[in-house]
């Protein structure tokens, strides 16, 4: 029986920047389960599909892969992430949290990364680590915010949102965090004040683990097994363990070469089942799209990018309206209801330098942008896909854009010492020509298909 098998022989799961690597927690071995990544971060597993999930800041992306098979790594998240710090595995309802500390959002998705949509967003400045305890439907996050370093709480359907730990002390970079789900408590460390912390879920009874020691020095991810912490430190390349309430008895797991990130212990006992497992296939199928947990063993549905939850709370339907903006390194677009959240995905840097203006084709659901850095006009489709220049040569000042959706040209204005002119060519950027010459500097850009 394997799982008997993992039951007795728990095993560290752990990323060093270019591969996860796997440690026997009693006999000290190590093995290689992912190799050749470019910078992986963060991590998380799901003990009952033996599969691991992880995320890559330089790809900007999330995969998943079998623990058992090598090399057979997928994509999960592909488009739209600009820097996935922490991630989390919701092992009973089937679904990924991550967050976004360069777009400040938490977002969720199915665990195959279909019906992906905002979870949290808005005051949420610099989040960091994620983690979840799917019986309570709770969720923690840290935030580095430099006004107000927190750990805030809400619940994994995005309600009841609240502040449980202000670091008022000496800490102030609150990294790693991760939950005892013995005790149901929070464990988290700070690396300013290179210390571990622990508190109930509600940030009630509050103590310092350990703090000032050698193989605490930066102190990156942290989780627990039994009656021990663990965590990664930068500073000394080390992974080490401590007794969870007193700190006592430091031992080095691990050294590593390099640094060492995320890390997790692969056991049963980090992911338990509780009694709202049952429960919840009977209540996934009364949504017609993603089925989050909510508090007190409910559960609320939830609509992916460019739906709306209807009035019965169950159904989601199509609706394309949302406000479309950009700024220098990024664009949005968001619900018109709810400003803060993202309404299709986010794109940003490397296809985004410094875009200065942008324009919507509801045909065939596109997006168009003017870069100044690049002198370029990009387009994408709204999902993601699809990015491709349009117009590179010649393209000086380019601050005006404009589609044309009733003939299916673009417009667009440019300037230099020479040519000051309005620009027109296809959609796809063919037969392009100058339309007015002998302008100043023209700016900005607006046509009325209709009236010609």
């Amino acid at each position: 029986n394997p799982v008997a098998a993992i039951c007795k022989n728990p095993f560290i799961i752990f990323s060093n920047r270019h591969e996860i690597r796997r440690i026997e927690l009693h006999k000290g071995e190590f093995s290689v389960l992912v190799p050749g990544l470019r910078n992986t971060i963060a991590l998380d597993f799901h003990l009952n599909q033996s599969t691991l999930y992880w995320t890559d800041v330089v790809e900007d992306k999330i995969y998943r892969g079998k623990l058992s098979e090598n090399g057979g790594e997928a994509v999960v998240i592909q488009y739209g992430l600009a820097t996935p710090e922490g991630l989390a595995v919701d092992w009973i309802a089937g679904n990924i949290y991550w967050v976004e500390s360069n777009l400040d959002q938490i977002e969720v998705a199915k665990l195959d990364g279909t019906m992906r949509t905002t979870l949290l967003a808005g005051k949420v400045e610099h989040p960091r680590a994620i983690a979840l305890d799917p019986r309570d439907g709770i969720l923690f996050w840290t935030d580095w915010d430099a006004s107000l370093p927190r750990i805030e709480a809400a619940s994994m359907s995005g309600e009841g949102r609240r502040t449980i730990h202000r670091e008022t002390g000496s800490g102030g970079w609150p990294n790693g965090l991760t939950v005892d789900y013995m005790e149901r408590r929070i464990v988290w460390i700070d690396a300013r004040s290179d210390a571990i912390y622990s508190a109930m879920y509600d940030g009630s009874g509050l103590i310092e683990v350990l703090r000032g020691h050698e193989y605490l020095s930066h102190p990156f991810a942290v989780t627990m097994y039994g009656g021990e912490v663990y965590w990664t430190d930068w500073r000394t390349n080390t992974l080490a363990k401590a007794n969870k309430w007193t700190g006592h008895n430091v031992t080095v797991v691990q050294r590593t070469n390099t640094q060492p990130f995320d890390l997790q212990v692969y056991h049963p006992s980090r992911q338990p089942q509780g009694r709202l497992h049952t429960s919840y296939s009977g209540a996934k199928g009364l949504c017609s799209h993603l089925c989050l947990i909510n508090f007190n063993q409910t559960f609320s549905c939830a609509c992916p990018h460019l739906m709306k939850l209807q009035p019965d709370k169950r159904t989601c339907k199509e609706s394309r309206k949302f406000l479309l903006y950009a700024r220098q390194i990024e664009i949005r677009g968001v619900d018109i209801d709810n400003p803060y959240y993202n309404y299709i995905i986010s794109f940003t840097v490397p296809d985004i330098d410094n875009v200065t203006v942008v324009d919507y084709d509801a045909v065939e659901h596109r997006i168009y942008w003017s870069d100044v850095r690049t002198q370029t006009i990009k387009r994408a489709f709204i999902n993601g896909t699809g990015v491709e220049t349009v117009v590179s040569a010649d393209l000086p000042n380019a601050h005006g854009l404009a589609v044309d959706w009733v003939s299916r040209n673009l417009f667009w204005t440019s300037y230099d010492a020479n040519k000051k002119q309005i620009n027109v060519a296809r959609l796809d950027g063919s037969f392009k020509n100058a339309v007015i010459q002998g302008l100043d500097k023209p700016h900005y850009l607006v046509v009325h298909p209709l009236l010609g």
